[in-house]
């Protein structure tokens, strides 16, 4: 199956507002030119925070704010940093290892040398990802610094609190956090009307209006970590974080009418959670042109969670669910006289144990490895910036009975060319698959409510996306516009697939 999609935005409402147009030094290798604080780049932009922008700021989360970055959506309260178009998710960066909330709220504005904004992340990134903010920062040699974190809503019981301490000493850095957030929130109320065409032809029609709802949350997070750099030379970092959650209530009151008789439903649903991970970081510049990077994550996740509800009969079950992960990667970088070369291999291994009791009883063993691996270039060609290269999966899945091995390639094509100094026309091109989720993939048989039911597909296999982007941006001191026509076709999707069966039921599942 096949889907066509054309999307065409005249004005893409990146209009920035950039503080004052003043001249900053940007070194680049051993030259040093003068240029505007906000520079274009093949990929993105190269962003110089001005000094009343750092400031007035205080973290990291402040500071990305300020910086009104195009399409994204930055709350320093809420410590989120997200795709305003929703195209995919965002990663942040500091000194080239990923971010974590803690590590951005313990981000001191001042050390803050660059921002390097991507928006068109390269082949190491996954396909899910739409934009990468990359901070650079000079790096203290002594000294430490402690803090907290406060945000509360003044409208529920809502907030989150966070200590941070970070000191440093000669060529060491060690940090510690510990985070607490919760909410309580009443009277979430939703109504919905559903006619189901039965297998007589007649239409049953059941009206569902909340009257009471409650929603009760708690998270504690804790992080240490130890990083040790050479300069630019190399760095190691070593870090162990984990999270333990509960949402003990989240719970309704619904009133039920279908025509000839009015009754009162309870939904009350459960959950708690655990998560440690241990990230280990090496970064090694092998010579003035060539480096390498290592990463690998260990990621173990135990959850327990428990439903009830009575619409028509009472319909209970809880799972039991443990996913042990592993994420590892290995990039070359060359910069070589006419591109830079960029090569990587990416291994990802994950275990999933799903057992369901009650009325949904099922055991769910999951098995998903796939090995990627990635080449591109990158330079100027006659004042024609450009990024080309192509990545290869292969992905092995086995669940029970049910196993495939998926293959699959990712081109991607970049090219950049300067109109004026302040215009900029792009294109981009690129192929990649999408995923679906791990609930879509369950053998489960889980009840929606007393007419539907979720049925997993084992058997759904990934899809591919084709996608092409042409846009023209204008790029000032203080501001920045762009238009763009985005094209977008996918091959065999994952679909929704709704079935009713004979005695009247209305199954939901996903197929390609």
């Amino acid at each position: 199956m096949k889907r066509t999609h054309l999307f065409l935005v005249l004005l893409l409402s990146s209009l920035s507002s950039w503080a004052q147009s003043e001249e900053a030094a940007i070194s680049l290798g051993e030259a040093s030119v003068t240029g505007a604080k906000v520079v274009s780049k093949v990929d993105g932009l190269a962003v110089y925070p001005t000094e009343a922008q750092k400031q007035a700021s205080t973290n990291g989360y402040s500071l990305l704010q300020k910086l009104s970055l195009p399409n994204l959506r930055v709350d320093p309260v809420q410590h989120t940093v997200t795709a305003a178009d929703n195209r995919g998710g965002v990663v942040v960066k500091i000194n080239g290892i990923q971010a974590s909330v803690q590590e951005l709220l313990m981000l001191d504005p001042q050390l803050v040398s660059k921002i390097e904004y991507v928006d068109k992340p390269g082949l190491r990134y996954d396909s899910g990802t739409a934009y990468v903010i990359h901070i650079v920062t000079r790096r203290r040699d002594g000294g430490y610094a402690i803090g907290t974190d406060l945000s509360a809503c003044a409208t529920s019981l809502q907030g989150s609190c966070t200590v941070f301490g970070k000191g440093w000493l000669g060529k060491s850095e060690v940090s510690a956090s510990y985070g607490f957030s919760g909410s309580r929130s009443e009277g979430a109320l939703s109504s919905q009307t559903a006619d189901y065409t039965l297998a007589d032809g007649t239409v049953y029609t059941l009206r569902r209006n909340d009257t009471e709802s409650l929603s009760q949350s708690r998270q504690h997070d804790v992080r240490v970590a130890y990083n040790w750099a050479d300069s630019t030379a190399f760095v190691f970092q070593a870090a162990l974080s984990g999270s333990l959650g509960s949402r003990p209530h989240d719970d309704r009151l619904t009133a039920v009418a279908d025509g000839t008789r009015r009754y009162l439903t309870t939904n009350r649903d459960s959950s708690r959670w655990r998560t440690p991970v241990v990230d280990l970081y090496l970064f090694r510049q092998l010579t003035p042109r060539q480096s390498v990077t290592a990463n690998a994550v260990g990621t173990y996740i135990a959850t327990q969670s428990g439903h009830y509800d009575n619409e028509s009969t009472a319909y209970r079950y809880n799972v039991d669910g443990q996913t042990a992960s592993l994420l590892s990667e290995a990039v070359y970088e060359n910069q070589l006289d006419a591109f830079v070369l960029s090569a990587g291999l990416n291994f990802r291994y994950k275990h999933t144990r799903n057992e369901y009791g009650g009325d949904a009883a099922s055991l769910s063993r999951m098995v998903q490895n796939d090995l990627y691996a990635f080449g591109e270039i990158k330079g100027v060609y006659k004042g024609l910036r450009y990024v080309l290269g192509t990545g290869y999966k292969r992905l092995h899945y086995r669940q029970n009975r049910h196993h495939y091995d998926f293959h699959s390639f990712r081109p991607k094509l970049t090219l950049a060319c300067r109109l004026t100094p302040a215009l900029q026309v792009d294109y981009s091109f690129q192929m990649q698959d999408r995923a679906s989720r791990i609930a879509m993939t369950s053998e489960a048989v889980i009840r929606t409510n007393s007419m539907e039911t979720t049925v997993g597909n084992p058997d759904l296999k990934p899809g591919h996306d084709l996608e092409h982007t042409l846009r023209l941006s204008r790029h000032t001191s203080r501001w920045q516009t762009s238009a763009q026509v985005y094209f977008k076709q996918c091959l065999k999707p994952n679909m929704a697939l709704y079935e009713r069966t004979d005695d009247n039921q209305f199954r939901y599942t996903q197929t390609n």
